[in-house]
């Protein structure tokens, strides 16, 4: 019998052949491998209704500064009624839109509940309305985060945010969630039985035995710990521990209010991170409050030069919490007073608010994910859709201190580059800050040596294949951009702004 004749046609067809079916087991095999949980769903964006994006704009129109306190409680409502549209039906998360994280969308909502929580509770405890309108009705906050921490911490139920474990994303939200509680101790805490306070001690007192990352994760478990001892919970077993990582956490410190943050060093993780935290653990523990004035006098004094008409210098990672930049001005009013006025503090929150809601921050009832608006450049992979609700720790901590210290009347004073040109350098960072008063320009001279570059990578038609084809985030990685550049002006970011 003559066997058949392989032509180079037939091989041919052949290789075509074993190359789509190659093909086609890569895309069908390989997010099975990479995939991120999720990775495909996409929460629609909700126009807000009853506050929407153009009374925001309003209320922040640039030139209309000072902004009194029916400004801010516009954008908190706005804020909230974002919250009430894109939460899951039991408020256990929230699912904005948005770019998704490579912890996957289930954590990412759980991000959407955590960090909503402490401007919620701020809310209330400012004595603000309990119930928020929206176009489905009325919206009592203090009953809707009570059932999402219900759910949350209830393992046997769909909405279980899953353990707290070492290094774990849920460290971080556990200590959001905490902070929230302990200022709404009396108006969401209150509405809890004795068993679901116990499910949510149990849930947090995993923060107490998890591991955490070096540098500003080491105060998530702290803050986990106070909060709970604030809320009446016995976590003695724990205090040993935490002490220690308390000393840990210490060592860190340079001077002048600096911390080291590793891997990344010296950036704005110092204010919206560790000095808000700080500001935090001195309230819920008295004791701590001698260092905490210790560091934040002499960081405010500083960093109160970072701030003028065009915003601050776009530095470092995570640059899409920009609205928190001024927390440490705030906070040292409170912890260290004469540091910073009150005037120049409240300038300062003003002038950054209106700037970027002028420049797209906001939409839809949600932060955008970018410096100006969206920008997926500078998005760092484990930033989800409302990973940048941190930028309202600004608000928490200004409606906080408020009714204290009577913020949002409070007469503004210039900043510092408003009254005239400055160049201090710091021992601890190894940067030179310049402030020009004529154009109200802030630089930063990091002692890089080049300062045209590293370039911003863009993300482009690769990146958005690699994603489909991954069913991953495969956004630029742009440290180097961030990081290594010789200076950082506040009237050239990296990122697209308009003007």
């Amino acid at each position: 019998m003559r066997r058949p004749r392989v032509t180079l046609r037939r091989l041919l067809l052949a290789g075509l052949a074993l190359g789509l079916a190659a093909a086609v087991a890569i895309v069908v095999l390989l997010p099975r491998r990479t995939g991120v949980e999720g990775f495909a769903e996409r929460a629609a964006p909700r126009a807000a209704a009853v506050v929407d994006d153009a009374a925001v704009r309003a209320a922040f129109a640039p030139g209309a500064a000072p902004y009194g306190p029916q400004a801010w409680d516009t954008l908190v409502r706005y804020l909230l009624e974002g919250w009430a549209a894109y939460r899951t039906s039991d408020d256990a998360r929230a699912h904005y839109p948005g770019e998704p994280s490579d912890a996957g969308r289930r954590m990412d909502g759980v991000e959407g509940y955590a960090r909503m929580l402490p401007m919620a509770a701020t809310w209330l405890a400012a004595g603000r309305p309990g119930s928020i309108e929206t176009p489905s009705g009325q919206v009592d906050l203090a009953a809707a985060f009570a059932r999402g921490l219900v759910a949350g911490t209830d393992p046997s139920g769909p909405g279980y945010w899953g353990p707290v474990r070492d290094y774990s994303p849920q460290l971080v939200e556990a200590a959001d969630v905490a902070l929230g509680l302990w200022i709404g101790r009396d108006t969401i805490w209150a509405k809890l039985d004795a068993g679901q306070r116990a499910r949510a001690v149990e849930w947090l007192s995993g923060a107490l035995k998890a591991e955490p990352y070096e540098g500003n994760w080491l105060l998530f478990p702290i803050l986990v710990h106070r909060a709970l001892r604030g809320l009446g919970a016995d976590v003695s077993r724990w205090d040993a521990r935490i002490e220690s990582r308390w000393e840990f956490f210490r060592s860190f410190h340079r001077g002048e209010g600096w911390f080291e943050d590793p891997p990344n060093g010296f950036d704005y993780y110092n204010a919206w991170s560790i000095h808000h935290a700080l500001f935090w653990l001195q309230r819920m523990d008295p004791s701590l409050a001698g260092f905490v004035r210790e560091v934040q006098a002499p960081f405010a004094a500083q960093f109160r030069h970072f701030f003028g008409p065009q915003g601050h210098p776009m530095h470092g990672r995570s640059v899409c919490y920009r609205m928190a930049a001024p927390v440490p001005l705030l906070t040292s009013l409170s912890t260290a007073p004469g540091a910073v006025s009150r005037g120049e503090a409240m300038r300062a929150l003003d002038l950054t608010w209106s700037l970027f809601v002028a420049r797209g921050a906001l939409a839809d009832g949600a932060v955008t994910q970018g410096f100006c608006g969206a920008d997926p450049a500078t998005l760092a992979r484990y930033s989800g859709p409302a990973s940048c609700l941190w930028s309202l720790r600004s608000l928490v901590v200004a409606y906080a201190l408020d009714r204290e210290l009577g913020l949002f009347e409070a007469p503004r004073e210039p900043l510092p580059v408003e009254r005239g040109d400055f160049s201090i350098a710091s021992n601890v960072t190894g940067w030179t800050l310049t402030g020009t008063r004529e154009t109200g320009r802030i630089e930063i001279a990091t002692g890089e040596t080049s300062s045209d570059g590293p370039p911003v990578r863009p993300y482009g038609l690769r990146e958005r294949l690699l994603e489909r084809l991954l069913q991953a985030p495969r956004r630029p990685d742009n440290h180097a951009a961030l990081y290594e550049r010789a200076r950082y002006a506040s009237d050239a970011p990296l990122a697209a702004c308009p003007r």
